[in-house]
Parts: structure tokens; sequence; C-alpha cells
């Protein structure tokens, strides 16, 4: 699993590459923690190049999303494989988290 922050105006775009499950959701939980806490408080997670997740990357973005509940904050998701929107969906992730189809489409919405 590796993560590439880009920033874009405000927006920091996390493009998440690999599996998040249980050998890696701690270190992508440590990541992310530390973009947020650098400052970081409007962030799109581009999921793009992740073919998988799992219940621990679950709770990871969980974590994540609850840490920017402030006035302004955001976390949003984008471009999720069909086998990962189905999970979002069967854990109901889908009902809590805004989900876009692509990178351009969060941003414009934002």
């Amino acid at each position: 699993m590796e993560l590439k922050p880009e920033k874009i105006g405000e927006i920091t775009v996390v493009h998440v590459t690999g599996r998040i499950d249980g050998t890696s959701a701690e270190a992508f939980s440590r990541e992310i923690r530390g973009i947020v806490s650098a400052g970081s408080r409007r962030l799109l997670l581009d999921f793009s190049a992740m073919p998988y997740i799992n219940s621990a990357g679950l709770r990871a973005i969980l974590v994540v999303a609850k840490m920017l509940k402030n006035p302004g904050d955001r976390c949003v998701l984008c471009s999720l494989s069909d086998e990962v929107r189905g999970i979002f969906e069967l854990a109901g992730f889908t009902k809590i988290l805004q989900i876009y189809p692509a990178v351009q489409d969060a941003i414009s919405d934002w």
C-alpha cells in the first residue's frame, strides 16, 4: 500500500495504491492521520488504484472521517472499483461517506 498526497487548491487528494487490509491498515491510518495533523482538513481519498479493502481498512477510514468533523472539514472518497464499492455498501459506508465517480467530480462538487 502506498499513499501519494497531492494538493489541489485547499484540497489534499491522497492517491492510494494497493490493498488496505489487516497488514496495511495501521500504516494507512498512521499516514493519513499525519496528513490531517499537518493541516489538511479537506481530504479526498482516490481509490482508483486500490483493488481491495477489508474491515480493518474500513475502520481506518472511519477514524479519519471522524477526525474531520469541524466546520469546513471534509473527507470524501472517489473512484471505487465495483468490488470495493460492494464492500462499502455492505458495511453501510455509502450512507455515511460521500463517494464520487472520479477525482474531478469530487473537486467540482466541493
